[in-house]
């Protein structure tokens, strides 16, 4: 891979953490949860980010 596409899907990574990120805000700022579905939900973005990151790690660019 080049440096170009490395950097775009490094990019493309961090605009997917900051949209999980405002993914839960707007989930925890309309719904009253407790400590553990907060804690679940995290843990379900986290597992998608995860995910995601391996399925485009070795995927090229079109």
């Amino acid at each position: 891979m080049g440096i170009i596409e490395d950097k775009i899907k490094t990019d493309l990574m961090q605009s997917v953490y900051a949209d999980s990120i405002g993914i839960y805000e707007f989930i925890d700022s309309r719904f009253s949860l407790s400590e553990e579905k907060r804690d679940f939900i995290i843990k379900k973005i986290n597992t998608l980010n995860d995910e995601l990151l391996i399925i485009l790690k070795d995927v090229k660019l079109s």
